[in-house]
């Protein structure tokens, strides 16, 4: 599905921006998208008009290699009187062009594709917490250096109402011990779905994590890799994975890689290593920090002698220490999720 945006667009500095060319001097004056006149922001995706603006309003955009941008029904937008409200969809845009040459993609544009095949994958299957895809194609914008247009890969998403970086930073005070119980539950079998599809995720982080519509579902599978041999976009000694949330063989990898040092160590990404990604998270919904270094049982503030040796075994160094299988995490987080149902007042946090 193609599409082609106003002309009077161009993609500058990681986004999307509006330009003027003064034809005397040559000169070129980027500014901000005009929100105030909808109409100047339109583009047609598959016979449906749609207006749109940046994410969260900010010209700083938050997508890493992609662009992001809120997507509104155009026959729901007053233009005279304009209250846009909740968006209808979202877009992402791969912020590189695509390659000249169609049978020799660069490596962003191979992993882009690659991100909407798992996530067309997932809807087919079904996939409950997995981000849902609605169109993707290709995109032209407008060059105003090359004066013409080049192509860009783009995917149409649902829109989230909130990662959950912001969500717990705007609700952790209001967060009983079940709601994150449920919540870990959620993002587990967003995981498990991923895994039954053939694929790892090798990127989750709270950022990652979004709500939409009361339901928690995993996003942004940029840096996913599929069950079976090294990815061939990986570099051998590549940084792969989140800052932060990182599992220990990621950061092997990115330190022992090609290197021939005397000492070996595991250095393959897998699905084990989405489960120590995925502790870690399970860590900050529980608590709202980080279990960085070793982790002990007074470090853990929630009363509920169940939950820590889950989570203390999710972020076993050794992966021959982690659950092998997500599903081993689902089944030991249910009966917990109905004792609390039967009992939540005794199951309380600090």
């Amino acid at each position: 599905m193609d599409f082609t945006f106003p002309k009077n667009k161009s993609i500058y500095r990681g986004n999307l921006h509006n330009y003027v060319k003064h034809t005397e001097s040559e000169r070129i004056n980027f500014s901000e998208l005009d929100i105030t006149n909808p109409i100047e922001n339109s583009i047609t995706v598959n016979n449906t008009e749609y207006y749109f603006k940046y994410l969260n309003d900010s010209p700083k955009n938050k997508g890493g290699n992609s662009i992001i941008l809120e997507l509104f029904l155009s026959q729901n937008i007053d233009v005279d009187d304009i209250e846009y409200g909740k968006p209808d969809f979202a877009i992402k845009i791969l912020k590189y062009k695509k390659s000249n040459n169609p049978n020799y993609p660069h490596k962003a544009e191979k992993r882009f594709l690659k991100e909407i095949e798992a996530l067309g994958k997932s809807f087919d299957s079904d996939c409950q917490n997995v981000i849902e895809i609605v169109e993707s194609g290709t995109c032209k914008v407008w060059s105003v250096f090359e004066n013409r247009y080049n192509d860009y890969l783009f995917y149409i998403m649902e829109y989230a109402d909130s990662d959950l970086k912001s969500f717990i930073e705007a609700n952790h005070g209001k967060m009983g011990i079940e709601e994150k119980v449920n919540l870990c539950i959620s993002l587990a079998n967003g995981i498990n779905e991923l895994r039954i599809n053939g694929y790892y995720h090798r990127d989750i982080k709270p950022d990652n994590i979004f709500i939409i519509e009361d339901n928690w579902k995993i996003g942004d599978l940029g840096l996913l890799d599929e069950r079976g041999g090294e990815n061939p976009l990986d570099g051998i000694d590549e940084f792969i994975g989140p800052r932060g949330w990182i599992s220990p063989e990621a950061m092997n990898k990115y330190l022992t890689g090609g290197k021939n040092f005397i000492y070996d160590c595991d250095i393959s990404i897998d699905h084990q290593s989405d489960i120590f990604q995925l502790g870690k998270v399970f860590w900050y919904i529980l608590q709202h920090n980080s279990p960085t270094g070793t982790v002990k049982l007074n470090d853990f503030k929630i009363k509920n002698k169940k939950l820590y040796p889950i989570i203390k075994t999710m972020l076993n160094y050794s992966k021959s220490k982690r659950y092998r299988d997500i599903d081993d995490i689902i089944k030991l987080l249910k009966p917990i999720q109905e004792e609390l149902l039967t009992n939540p007042i005794t199951q309380t946090s600090h």
